[in-house]
């Protein structure tokens, strides 16, 4: 973003002191309970793989037993997680494999009672585009489910993608409502977990930019109409906890301020930062930065 008229003279300094508490203090707060979903939403690009897997990795090595997922194609959590522990589990939701799976459990029940033009049919069925979004989303639903019996932190895909979740969750529960003794446990549940602030914890993650928070804050009112209240905020990758002499990073520091100031008065009860880091946040290391924060970077010479 271009440079705020009358911000040239920004002292790399300003404001730290009311900037938002560090990633790790979140993590206590999402401890506190012992159990349910976290996850992590936003627009493509502003860090939610990380701080799923910092969350995820730093609730594991306390001991939870923790599922870290992901519904987005082009996320790896895996990558970015070197040494996990025995408590945590990682993997994604693959919907080519879960949509193949999905059809092969059709056609052994419903495809088994059914002569050879039926099955034909059926088999021409599953192939439409619909049958993906149902196998997706009954995954879904199971793996949101585990969270009953510990930790699970999951990734979501971008915003959009997000959102025809959640109509398909809502569609799904109108459905229940309506033939409730045909829907798996998971599935009836869904809503009703997501819905539920003691059991499911929406972070919306953000950029301290523009588009990045305004998408956040239209995600934000599309969940609340759902019935989904956000957790917390976390804005990612800033340059305001860092000091610096650099003309450029200084005028783009004090840019920050305006959309840190509007996360934190105006949209979230609760908000996390973190500060941008040199490198990618990757490994123990990287991970531990991303939960520390200023005081990390400056016991790694940063």
């Amino acid at each position: 973003e271009g440079p705020a008229a009358g911000m040239d003279d920004a002292e790399p300094g300003d404001i730290v002191e009311q900037l938002p508490h560090p990633l790790l203090e979140l993590v206590d707060e999402l401890e506190h309970l012992g159990h349910g979903v976290i996850m992590t939403m936003g627009k493509g690009g502003v860090g939610k793989t990380t701080v799923a897997a910092a969350i995820g990795l730093e609730l594991a090595r306390r001991g939870h037993p923790v599922r870290l997922s992901t519904t987005d194609p082009a996320a790896h959590v895996g990558w970015v997680i070197d040494n996990p522990p025995p408590t945590l589990t990682v993997g994604r939701i693959n919907a080519e494999a879960e949509t193949d799976a999905y059809r092969d459990e059709v056609m052994s029940t419903v495809g088994q009672k059914l002569d050879a033009q039926g099955r034909a049919l059926l088999a021409e069925d599953l192939r439409s585009p619909c049958t993906e979004e149902v196998a997706v989303f009954g995954t879904f639903a199971r793996t949101v489910a585990e969270g009953q019996g510990g930790f699970v932190v999951l990734d979501t895909a971008p915003t959009g993608h997000t959102i025809l979740l959640l109509d398909a969750a809502e569609a799904y529960h109108r459905e229940v409502l309506r033939q409730s003794s045909n829907m798996p446990d998971p599935v009836k549940d869904l809503l009703p977990r997501l819905r539920d602030p003691r059991f499911t914890r929406v972070l919306l993650v953000t950029l301290a930019e523009a588009t990045p928070v305004h998408e956040a804050a239209r995600l934000q009112s599309d969940l609340l109409r759902a019935g989904i209240k956000p957790f917390a905020w976390v804005i990612n990758q800033s340059l305001s906890p860092l000091h610096t002499s650099d003309r450029v990073l200084a005028t783009r520091k004090a840019n920050e301020q305006i959309y840190i100031r509007e996360v934190t008065e105006r949209l979230a009860d609760r908000v996390a930062l973190v500060p941008w880091l040199p490198e990618s946040p990757t490994g123990d290391a990287g991970l531990s930065l991303t939960l520390r924060g200023v005081p990390a970077l400056a016991a790694a010479g940063e």
